[in-house]
Formats: C-alpha cells, structure tokens, sequence
C-alpha cells in the first residue's frame, strides 16, 4: 500500500514539472500547425487573388464603357490606353495578363440569306443563334482561360485581319457562334459588348491545393 502511493506521489509530481508540460505544449503546438499552415497560406493565395479581381473588374467596366462608346481598340493609342489603366498587371504580348474585347449578335434570316445568295430562306447553320462579330485582343495572348487555350470564356471565333468575323462565317462556322445564351439572352437586332481579362499568378499556385493560377474577370453591356 505505502508502494503504491509512492508511486501516485511520484506521478502527480511528473504531471506537475515544468519540463513535462513544455513538452506537451510543444507536441500540441506541432500538431497545431499542420492545420494552421495550410490555412494561412489560403487565406494569403485567395486573399490577394480577392483583390486582383476587385481590380480587374473595375478595368473590365471601364475598358467596356469604352468599348461600346465606339473606342477603336484597334489603334495603338487605345491599346495604350488600355496597358496604362492596367499598368500594375503587364499587358505586354509577353506579359501575364490578357484583355478579350468581343461584341456578340443574334443572328438573323437576313443574315443567312447574305452569307448565303443561292439560297435565299434557307435557315444557316447559326441562324437565330448568338454569334461572334469582332474580337479584340491586349496583351499575352497565349494566356489560357480556364485551363483552355483560348481568346474568351465564350468561345474563339474564326477572325479575319482586322479582328473581325466575316459574314459567311458568322453564318456557317460553329466555332463563330458564341456560348452566350446561359449568361444573357439578346433579342434580334442587340448586341452585347463584353470585355474580358485574365491574369496569370504562378507565384501564388500551390499545387493541389490553391486551384487554377490565374485570375478572371469580365463585364458585359
């Protein structure tokens, strides 16, 4: 019996030292971090991916005000001007950032029967359809969207020198028509100006764990 408390005494004094309880906290603390780690580089990745697109969208609305204000993209001096409001995300044709500017119709019998004369009435293969009708593109444009090497999330349409859509094209070729109608649908005669951008960050992707690299956004009007 008198053993036996002896013993008792000797672990309630082992439980109470100093040195057992630092080594707890220190177990407790390794343990801690295998969580805590993980978390707090996720909360830094979306973090700063939350402000990039805070910033991209506000870029996106003003390039497409400009846009559908009759701005002339094409001409080095908006392109300029689109690189300077943008300045901070490198819309160089190397760079980590692209800019889609795309203006997308319903296409119309009419339509049909100019791309098509011989056979006037004849529905085309995207009558009634939204379709491409110019694309313009600022800065890298080998960029992917959404893991697809492609000009916009809606589609990449077949485009002549001047970045636009020819009008037997428009008519017969799929890859003009744009995946649209889930995000807007638009009556005979509107057309929607939609501007894109996506941006690279390589420097944030964690692999397994932080998703796609890049960031997106868009406006449309």
């Amino acid at each position: 019996m008198h053993n036996h408390e002896g013993v008792e005494d000797s672990m309630k004094i082992l439980r109470k030292s100093p040195h057992h309880r630092r080594g707890v906290a220190i177990v407790e603390f390794t343990f801690a971090l295998v969580f805590l780690i993980p978390l707090l580089l996720g909360v830094f990745v979306f973090g700063f991916r939350l402000v990039r697109s805070l910033q991209m969208q506000q870029i996106v609305r003003d390039l497409g005000h400009m846009y559908i204000r009759g701005v002339n993209f094409r001409n080095p001096g908006p392109q300029q001007n689109a690189r300077t409001l943008a300045q901070s995300f490198d819309l160089s044709p190397g760079g980590q950032s692209l800019i889609v500017l795309s203006q997308i119709r319903i296409l119309q019998q009419s339509d049909c029967d100019a791309a098509n004369p011989a056979s006037p009435g004849v529905a085309c293969t995207n009558l009634n359809s939204p379709v491409f009708t110019e694309q313009l593109m600022i800065g890298n444009t080998s960029l992917a969207i959404n893991g697809v090497r492609a000009r916009s999330a809606f589609g990449t349409p077949p485009l002549k020198a001047d970045c636009t859509v020819s009008s037997t094209n428009q008519a017969n070729s799929q890859s003009a028509a744009a995946a649209f109608t889930p995000v807007m649908t638009l009556k005979a005669g509107e057309f929607a100006y939609v501007a894109e951008m996506i941006t690279a960050t390589p420097a944030l992707n964690i692999p397994g764990f932080s998703g796609s690299p890049q960031v997106y956004a868009r406006a449309i009007f």
